[in-house]
């Protein structure tokens, strides 16, 4: 079942900012609004221009839990270039829904079955190779290993992907959603999502639009105690 509940900090918004109402895709993945600018992901990779543009909308799509959305998207970018890596690794990441709920039956299969794909595509470079092996570890062995292990499992690749190419402001925005995903929620002092908001407000420095940020920013502060902290992100995501 979907997670449909309004983040606390959205709520806190909602009741600060009036001339701002909050928007439910922020928990709910609806359709992003149209006048948002797609020229705030810029994700490089090395297939075609035709493909690469089509590629940073499909991730600003993801960006926004549009998830059926974002895997047509994705497998436009294949019919493009067949041979795009990336593509498939898209496709891969938008049949997992991190914050919801653990996928089915048949969105692992679909995923894991992207991922053997993007892993034998001709075009990608080593740091996408290092994407791709990132979301593997999540489908790996997963009629054997439990969801929780496979989602902290790419965290932890995650995070070597963010430490490996700090310039890469996308790999700091995929980790930073990973740690909200697997954040205990036994734990009090949020380390998980405190980690999570500093690596997304370096990069709302220098993309004060960036969908992502904004989105898992306001999931980074969703708990009472860390709610004001995200007031600006919830109203920039409203």
């Amino acid at each position: 079942m979907k997670r449909n509940h309004l983040p606390v900090i959205l709520v806190t918004a909602a009741l600060v900012g009036l001339s701002h109402p909050p928007v439910a895709g922020a928990a709910a993945g609806d359709k992003p609004a149209a006048e948002t600018k797609l020229s705030e992901v810029d994700f490089p990779i090395s297939c075609s221009a035709t493909a690469q543009k089509k590629f940073n909308q499909a991730v600003w799509i993801l960006h926004s839990f549009w998830y059926d959305e974002a895997v047509k998207a994705f497998i436009a970018v294949t019919a493009i270039e067949p041979e795009c890596a990336m593509g498939y690794w898209g496709v891969a990441m938008s049949h997992w829904y991190p914050l919801w709920y653990p996928p089915n039956a048949a969105a692992l299969k679909a995923g894991s079955e992207a991922v053997e794909k993007a892993m034998t595509a001709k075009q990608k470079t080593d740091r996408e190779g290092d994407y791709i092996a990132a979301v593997a570890t999540f489908y790996r062995d997963n009629d054997k290993i439990d969801h929780r292990t496979r989602a902290v499992a790419y965290e932890k690749a995650m995070e070597r992907v963010h430490l490996r190419y700090p310039d890469d402001r996308e790999a700091g925005v995929f980790y930073s959603l990973a740690l909200v995903a697997t954040a205990p929620p036994t734990d009090k002092t949020y380390a998980n999502q405190k980690k999570a908001a500093a690596i997304l407000e370096k990069v709302r420095a220098e993309l004060p639009n960036h969908p992502g940020v904004a989105h898992y920013l306001i999931h980074s502060n969703d708990s009472a105690d860390l709610a004001e902290d995200g007031l600006t992100a919830a109203l920039c995501y409203a």
